[in-house]
């Protein structure tokens, strides 16, 4: 009776060690599989880069993109470095992010997102194009089919293009990116030729010849919004003066005369 157990219970060892020996083997086999699936893909020819897609630019020449990016055709698609490419198209600083992907067997698709050029300051005959984050863009010598809003109050001595405007008073900048954002998405810009934020708690918008005294970045939708149909109402758009919109309630205008 006894002996009968013992070779039941090496036999069911036997089988145990058999089965896990014969997974071990399939894992071994399925490694090396994918081993050589991995040498086949960077080698054959099937997933070399045939195609390089640019989605999202609106401004920038593709050709651009896919320089900056320093993707070739004919590379083979698993070689690439998509987190360097991306870095190295975000060296153009009118681009706001940069996302790579591959389409096997062989296409690249780039998406790009664009910053719009929002703001120009001019100094000296050399005009400096912001977009509505208070960052950068490029400087030029002219801004001739630009329609842009002026920005005053800001000194770009430290200022390096591709970087956010340095500027010891954040505020300014708070003021920049509200109504920056404001005017990108009306996308008609209010009508307002410029923005002044050399005193961070006394902004100013001008509208031809009325000044917008819109006081801090707080609530500013809402205070350019009150200003606007003040003007537009009291068909203020022609003439010389100001509109206070800095303190709730019912906004003051004041018309100097000629």
């Amino acid at each position: 009776m006894n002996d009968t157990l013992i070779n039941k219970t090496k036999n069911e060892l036997i089988l145990k060690r058999r089965r896990k020996k014969r997974i071990k083997n399939s894992i071994l086999l399925f490694i090396f599989l994918l081993a050589v699936l991995f040498v086949l893909s960077i080698k054959l020819p099937y997933f070399n880069i045939k195609y390089i897609k640019v989605y999202g630019n609106k401004s920038i020449d593709v050709n651009e993109i896919k320089s900056l990016s320093k993707i070739n055709m004919g590379n083979n698609i698993f070689y690439i470095n998509i987190n360097k490419s991306e870095k190295n198209i975000l060296r153009n600083p009118y681009i706001g992010s940069a996302k790579i992907t591959r389409k096997l067997p062989s296409q690249i698709n780039i998406n790009v997102a664009e910053r719009n050029a929002i703001f120009y300051i001019k100094m000296d005959n050399t005009f400096y194009i912001v977009d509505k984050s208070g960052i950068l863009l490029q400087k030029r010598s002219n801004i001739d089919n630009m329609n842009l809003v002026q920005l005053n109050g800001i000194n770009l001595t430290s200022s390096k293009i591709g970087e956010i405007i340095k500027t010891r008073d954040n505020r300014k900048i708070d003021g920049i990116k509200n109504i920056g954002s404001l005017i990108e998405e009306s996308n008609v810009m209010f009508g307002i030729d410029t923005l002044d934020v050399s005193n961070s708690l006394d902004i100013k918008a001008y509208k031809k010849d009325m000044c917008i005294k819109l006081g801090s970045a707080d609530d500013m939708k809402n205070k350019l919004n009150k200003a606007l149909n003040i003007i537009e109402q009291e068909k203020l758009s022609a003439a010389k003066g100001y509109v206070d919109v800095r303190f709730d309630g019912n906004p003051v205008f004041y018309i100097y005369n000629n």
